[in-house]
């Protein structure tokens, strides 16, 4: 009659031994009693290519609504965007002024790294961007100009889930596109 006691023993034993084996099914904690899960990766670039949008909006002579909300970013992101958007209305406004504007822009983000660890997380891409430019003497241009910029993203986990806390270039000094601000 010992038989059923020692099989009820074995599958509590395999079971507790067993819980360990599936790590993707884990949470993540995060500093808190909160659990994260590991980001997916179409999550990653879809907050980096809406965040990038978004930047690149901002130099557009009628700038469309941001498309990233609060809880997708850190409060230091968006601080630094908020700083940046000074900046960027400055520079828009003295392109303006010599009778050149931004009409409209395309951007194509491509995935060169995603690196989780821990709390964090990067994703490296680079951005192709072309814009379009209009100007008092001939209207809007056809012809887009267009650049590539390497970049980093980097995410913080939070009980929220994962924020974008900066974008950064790879790259820097003179020659960034209007909407990139460093510092």
């Amino acid at each position: 009659m010992k038989w059923p006691r020692a099989s009820a023993t074995v599958a509590a034993l395999l079971t507790f031994a067993l819980a360990g084996c599936h790590p993707a099914a884990v949470p993540l904690t995060v500093g808190s009693s909160a659990a994260v899960a590991t980001p997916s990766s179409s999550e990653l670039v879809a907050i980096v290519r809406a965040a990038v949008e978004d930047r690149n909006g901002t130099v557009l002579d009628n700038p469309p609504a941001p498309r990233l909300r609060d809880g997708q970013t850190t409060a230091a992101y968006r601080a630094k965007r908020e700083r940046d958007l000074s900046v960027v209305t400055r520079s828009k406004s003295g392109f303006k002024s010599t009778g050149f504007w931004y009409t409209s822009f395309s951007t194509t983000i491509a995935v060169e790294s995603i690196d989780v660890s821990g709390s964090q997380a990067s994703v490296r891409f680079n951005e192709l961007t072309e814009e379009y430019l209009a100007s008092s003497a001939n209207g809007p241009s056809s012809v887009p100009s267009g650049y590539s910029l390497p970049q980093t993203a980097t995410f913080l986990a939070s009980a929220d889930g994962w924020q974008l806390d900066s974008i950064a270039p790879s790259v820097h000094g003179h020659g960034l596109p209007m909407s990139v601000v460093e510092g």
